[in-house]
């Protein structure tokens, strides 16, 4: 068992275990030559998919796994949920994208520890990370002010709210392109039940095709269209 780490300890003789993970070696590189500066934290090991971090984290037992992957929103939810069932004592805090509201708090949901803006500072970084070990949640300012203002009265919120944790799987997959077969390869599920599902969301959302379900998540923020030029 992991042993218990006093909140805020800042010692070279009692270092902080991060595993960093993130598809991007030049970054997860880059973040680790930035937390080397201090003198408590001490980059454990690198993963570059979250299967990897399940991985790693049964064997190095770290005490924050700090989670970028971007564009693969469907790998940092199964993620989050994965190492939270498997690793309870581990604190997850997601790198994320400020138009990413409606991932966030599924991550949230999740059990993630914190979402922090991917354009934060060295210093809210390390913050964010004091404030998980602590016990606490952490949210950078624009994140938590983007949550909460889903949340005002006068707000419907999203359609997604009512989506599942499976079905919020799916429709990811689906708007990325993935066909039936494939789905139900990577979810370990019939064919049969992976169009269920398909067509349950299309009665859900309202929409008549998967092309406009796209156009809906595109249109709703769920997805992002990549800028050319």
């Amino acid at each position: 068992m992991m042993a218990a780490l006093r909140p805020f300890a800042r010692a070279e003789d009692n270092p902080v275990d991060v595993l960093l993970v993130d598809s991007r070696r030049l970054v997860r590189q880059s973040i680790q030559r930035l937390l080397s500066d201090s003198d408590y934290l001490s980059v454990t090991g690198e993963a570059s998919s979250c299967d990897e971090a399940i991985r790693l984290a049964r064997k190095r037992q770290p005490h924050v796994i700090i989670m970028n992957l971007p564009g693969a929103s469907v790998d940092v939810l199964d993620g989050a949920r994965k190492l939270g069932r498997q690793f309870p004592d581990i604190r997850v805090l997601v790198l994320a994208e400020e138009a990413d509201v409606i991932i966030q708090e599924r991550l949230l949901q999740a059990g993630v520890a914190g979402c922090i803006s991917i354009d934060c500072s060295l210093d809210e970084l390390v913050e964010a990370i004091d404030t998980v070990l602590a016990g606490k949640r952490y949210l950078s300012d624009v994140l938590a002010k983007k949550l909460a203002e889903r949340r005002l009265p006068d707000q419907s919120g999203s359609m997604f709210d009512q989506l599942t944790h499976r079905e919020m799987q799916i429709l990811l997959l689906v708007v990325e392109g993935r066909n039936t077969r494939t789905i139900a390869r990577e979810l370990c599920l019939t064919q049969k039940t992976v169009n269920g599902y398909r067509n349950r969301l299309l009665e859900k959302l309202g929409m008549s095709t998967e092309v406009a379900l796209t156009h809906l998540a595109i249109r709703e923020g769920l997805i992002r269209v990549p800028q050319i030029g």
